[in-house]
């Protein structure tokens, strides 16, 4: 159990030495007492997915600018980012912007999980030499689990045999980096895991493909009794609700936090 940022951060890098000394991680947090590490439009009908996204992509430019019709792709990482239920997973490359995720809202079950990206998708099947990832705008892999979201969940055919013939387990999530939007996506360090034809949560996809979990995914439950201090530990180091989201509203957030937590002189 978590008590601390030092706790943590001896943990991260007691796991990390048994990884490869080439991959960076990225660490999600979460919190709450939904099933973790499922994407939100597992609750969700097949045909919702579509409308959803679709009704997103026909609104938003009245309120935003937003990205060319086509680029399904910088759709989805847009819609994801602004709370529509998508097949996304958000990941940062920074452990304590996950940290602060994870015990911000004060929710019960606050957890930060450790990937190793390269090693999910190895496991998928795809694979690029060091240091890229897949494209979500390439030709093979990123598209195709792209296309699950705007094709009601069904390849055609000529994407499925494409898939087959390259060995693409398309069960298994895939990892890639996030095409920035957005001033949040680089304040947050952005990443993004995607799922494919199973909406599963991903450590149960992972164990059941009969692997070593913690190859893939290690999980750091916090003592949810020590919110407030890690909260004040984290503004201290420069993680705080305008760090993560830089605009007027969480600035105020800051100020009013700090004030509480810094301020103990009495009128």
């Amino acid at each position: 159990m978590i008590k601390s940022i030092t706790q943590l951060i001896e943990a991260i890098r007691g796991d990390l030495s048994f990884w490869d000394a080439v991959t960076k991680p990225w660490f999600r947090g979460e919190s709450g007492n939904e099933p973790p590490l499922r994407p939100k439009i597992a609750a969700y009908a097949t045909s919702h997915e579509n409308h959803l996204l679709q009704s997103f992509r026909r609104q938003a430019g009245g309120l935003a600018n937003v990205p060319p019709r086509g680029q399904t792709d910088l759709w989805l990482f847009l819609a994801q980012h602004y709370g529509v239920p998508t097949r996304l997973l958000d990941w940062t490359e920074g452990a304590l912007h996950a940290f602060y995720f994870a015990i911000n809202r004060g929710n019960p079950n606050a957890r930060v999980y450790m990937l190793n990206p390269r090693k999910l998708n190895e496991l998928a099947g795809i694979k690029t030499y060091s240091p890229n990832y897949p494209l979500t705008w390439g030709t093979v892999g990123g598209p195709q689990y792209i296309s699950l979201a705007w094709q009601n969940r069904v390849l055609n055919c000529q994407q499925q045999e494409l898939l087959k013939g390259m060995g693409v387990d398309l069960d298994v999530p895939i990892a890639f980096p996030a095409t920035y939007q957005d001033p949040r996506m680089i304040a947050q360090r952005s990443c993004f895991t995607i799922h494919g034809s199973s909406l599963c949560p991903m450590q149960d996809i992972l164990a059941g493909k009969n692997d070593n979990l913690n190859h893939y995914l290690v999980e750091y439950k916090i003592d949810g009794k020590e919110t407030n201090s890690l909260l004040r530990e984290l503004s201290l180091l420069g993680v705080s609700a305008a760090t993560i989201f830089p605009d007027l509203d969480h600035l105020a957030q800051d100020l009013v936090s700090d004030h509480q937590n810094f301020n103990s002189s009495t009128e």
